[in-house]
């Protein structure tokens, strides 16, 4: 099914608060809160809204490093390392790319040592991981899930 205007308002209403009121969003877009209440629940049903969640801020609960990390892989290994990588507490995000990017993945630890042992002991003996390169992130400039840039 295709998005309409209303769908796509209450898509944004709903990434800026997950918590807004279904009220508050008829009210919004001058429609009923019976109508939002169907309409939200059809684009979970239909997988556009996949879930509702907390986004923390990492730093706030003490994971002082993130990083991005691009690993060589054998891509015939790809289905058993993405079994692996959704395991581990410290992995957010990964992706496996095309071309030679191979697979990339962002990461929340404690601190450098906590970054060294998921190198090591995690992610350096997974069959078919080879090359990492780490790069520690500075600065958030925009995110996803950041208020950054939010109008």
């Amino acid at each position: 099914m295709k998005l309409d205007d209303i769908d796509s308002e209450i898509i944004l209403m709903l990434q800026e608060d997950g918590r807004r009121s279904f009220s508050d969003i008829a009210q919004a877009v001058g429609r009923t809160e019976v109508t939002i209440r169907r309409r939200v629940k059809r684009l979970r049903d239909e997988g556009y809204i996949k879930r509702f969640t907390v986004v923390l801020d990492p730093m706030k609960i003490g994971k002082s490093i993130r990083a991005i990390i691009r690993v060589k892989t054998v891509m015939k290994h790809a289905t058993a390392i993405s079994k692996k990588l959704i395991k581990f507490k410290e992995v957010n995000e990964a992706y496996f790319l095309d071309g030679a990017c191979g697979l990339i993945m962002m990461i929340t630890v404690n601190d450098l040592t906590e970054l060294y042992q998921f190198l090591e002991k995690r992610l350096g003996t997974i069959e078919g991981i080879g090359d990492a390169e780490t790069c520690i992130v500075l600065e958030e400039v925009k995110s996803a899930f950041s208020d950054t840039g939010a109008s």
